[in-house]
């Protein structure tokens, strides 16, 4: 049914048909400018723009196809289409190279929320350009949007699941047609596009059946559940104290998601007007609640993201971090603002909603104009703090300086080279060259650890302890160490514990009874996530260095030990003893090495 009016069974397979169509040229489109990357070094600019506006006109004409007649669709996803292109080229700019802006995670998640934001304005314009900002309309469209590219998506998958099957069923056979007939990769692009825009166009077609609103209903009865979880977490977090929640560990991204969880189950509970919101009295009141604890989650996401900046300075992800947080926040005032008043509490919050999805669409297009240049903000933080002693040069992001920062890095990598006051301005340089002679930043990396191997060892003889006695390592038996494992160690052992010591320590002892028992033993320390780490290794100046798997006897299991573990093997308090072989008995556990 479309307006009220029975549709010919022509017309259903006339408007599957075009979907399926349109889906797969464009992802022909898509890989054939995939496939011929290695010729866009002629006209970069050109391919980018290409690329781009075939991507987003074939996503916004395929979501509004349906709703409007392809012929509509085609031209009014033009209207995205066209001004994005322009706003991502602006943005390739910043590189010497436009193409690598398709390699920036960052970017292409600040384009992916532009599109989300502004493409439900877009389809509700087209239809009725005078309700452009009507909150019904933009919600039903919105989520009806994300259900049938979702189910569209699930389609393709489950279809391409039948060729797998398929193919392996008749190979049983000897038959190859289906193997031969997707053996082609512009094949697969084609057919996948096809199944595509065939299952966006059955999804509109079953729009009366298949609707969002069974899963919003769904989605409200979590509104109590994570209202129960957000005021203990905000109720416990006195006790526990602001230190221990910005501490060491950054809990932003945690806090950011929740806030986001907490808004989506509150428009969900809403929905798109007072007819269609939550009725239930608890259930309304919850949502009430819920949405009055928004603005201190979004405050504590933005209190830690900022700690994160000021401790480490900008990146380019720091600031998508601060923006989505200040975001979050205004939300957060708005729905704090809205519930205060008895009456029309809920249309309030909707108002919100628009208001600030329009204000997220301007600032992701400001992103990608001078105006918003994280790159440039970025690389000037980073050159600053190395110049005036805030940052020393294991924290310089120098590998993002030269490969991901654009024109902005490349130009402050040279005015690091320049700053020769510094006195680690020789080892800057000499690790400048080395990053110019490698390919990828893991070699980078690598090579940087090599060559540090030696003052590695040497402080990490002086910073792990050893047990029983006050013995230090020899820094020769660590030299063989492999470059990561030696930097976890080091970063273990940069960690403190509560009473200020350093968060690592070796168990010396004869747990393989075949090798010397000075250089056999167990490393506990504290990893970047605060949780407590056990290697067994076994030290020889002969040999590499060798690791074997440690097990808990006493729990038949991987070992899992808290900080009071750590604690007591600093402190001596544990025993080597026989268990078939020598085992440690520390905290409770039973840790013993693999055979």
């Amino acid at each position: 049914m479309i307006d009220g009016e029975v549709e010919t069974w022509l017309g259903v397979v006339a408007r599957r048909l075009t979907l399926a169509v349109l889906g797969a040229v464009a992802a022909l489109a898509l890989w054939a400018l995939g496939d011929n990357w290695r010729y866009s070094s002629g006209a970069p600019m050109l391919y980018l723009a290409l690329f781009t506006f075939t991507a987003v006109q074939s996503l916004v004409a395929l979501a509004l196809a349906g709703p409007l007649s392809v012929t509509r669709a085609l031209a009014g996803a033009l209207l995205l289409s066209v001004p994005l292109t322009g706003l991502v080229g602006l943005a390739g700019l910043r590189y010497g190279n436009p193409l690598e802006i398709l390699d920036d995670s960052v970017m292409l998640a600040v384009v992916g929320v532009l599109l989300l934001f502004a493409t439900p304005f877009l389809a509700v314009a087209l239809q009725d350009r005078k309700r452009w900002a009507k909150y019904a309309l933009l919600f039903d469209t919105a989520w009806t949007m994300v259900l049938r590219y979702g189910l569209a998506l699930v389609f393709v998958g489950v279809f391409w699941l039948i060729v797998f099957l398929s193919t392996s069923l008749l190979r049983l056979v000897d038959i190859t047609l289906v193997e031969r007939w997707t053996s082609s990769v512009a094949v697969r692009f084609a057919v996948s596009g096809w199944v595509l825009g065939l299952g966006l166009a059955v999804m509109h077609e079953l729009r009366a059946i298949v609707s969002p609103h069974l899963g919003l209903r769904l989605l409200r009865l979590l509104v109590p559940i994570m209202l129960v979880v957000v005021a203990l977490f905000l109720t416990a977090l006195p006790l526990r104290g602001l230190s221990y929640l910005f501490g060491e560990f950054s809990s932003a991204g945690t806090l950011i998601a929740t806030a986001i969880l907490a808004i989506t189950l509150v428009s969900a509970a809403l929905e798109r007007d007072d007819a269609a919101a939550v009725q239930h009295r608890g259930l309304r009141a919850a949502t009430r609640a819920l949405a009055l604890l928004v603005p201190l989650l979004a405050a504590l996401a933005v209190w830690a993201v900022l700690l994160r900046v000021r401790q480490y300075g900008w990146t380019p992800h720091r600031a998508l971090a601060v923006c989505v947080a200040w975001f979050l926040l205004a939300y957060g005032v708005g729905y704090g603002a809205a519930v205060i008043g008895r009456w029309g509490w809920a249309g309030r919050i909707r108002s919100v909603n628009v208001i600030m999805a329009l204000a997220v669409v301007a600032i992701a297009a400001l992103w990608m104009t001078p105006v918003l240049d994280v790159y440039r903000l970025s690389t000037n933080s980073q050159v600053a703090r190395f110049q005036q002693g805030d940052a020393h040069l294991d924290q310089l992001s120098l590998w993002q300086l030269e490969h991901d920062w654009g024109r902005a890095g490349q130009a402050g990598l040279r005015r690091l080279e320049a700053f020769d006051a510094h006195p680690e301005h020789d080892e800057l340089i000499a690790r400048i060259k080395t990053l110019r002679r490698q390919a990828t930043p893991f070699q980078f990396e690598q090579a940087i650890l090599n060559r540090a191997a030696p003052e590695s060892a040497a402080k990490l003889a002086r910073l792990l302890a050893v047990r029983p006695g006050k013995d230090r390592l020899d820094p020769d038996l660590l030299l063989d160490l492999s470059p990561w494992r030696m930097a976890q160690w080091l970063e273990g052992c940069a960690r403190k514990l509560p009473d200020g010591q350093a968060a690592c320590v070796m168990v010396r002892g004869a747990f393989l009874p075949s090798q010397p028992e000075d250089g056999q033993g167990i490393v506990l320390y504290l990893d970047a996530a605060g949780a407590v780490q056990a290697d067994f290794v076994v030290l020889s100046e002969a040999e590499t260095a060798t690791f074997r798997v440690l097990h808990d006897l006493h729990r038949e299991a991987w070992p899992i030990l808290d900080h009071s573990a750590l604690t007591a093997a600093l402190s001596g308090d544990f025993t080597i003893r026989p268990t078939g072989g020598n085992a440690l008995f520390l905290d409770g556990a039973v840790l013993a090495p693999g055979y």
